[in-house]
């Protein structure tokens, strides 16, 4: 299945992404800045930071699949 098959959903924000993860959101930002390939893969729109949800996805699979092999 393509990405462009799949519905489009909204882009994540800091407080979204803060939700998800159980954290706060000057952590969200501290994973972009410091660029320590922690966390989904991250962008600026503008001023504002988002995150695509297939890329939360998929970093929240890979995160899983590497506590299972560990």
């Amino acid at each position: 299945m393509s990405l462009a098959s799949l519905p489009r959903r909204p882009l994540a924000t800091v407080p979204d992404l803060a939700e998800h993860y159980g954290v706060p959101e000057k952590t969200i930002h501290r994973w972009h800045q410091t660029q320590a390939c922690v966390g989904p893969l991250m962008f600026r729109v503008g001023k504002y930071l988002r995150a695509r949800w297939v890329d939360v996805d998929r970093y929240d699979a890979e995160q899983a699949e590497r506590r299972r092999a560990a």
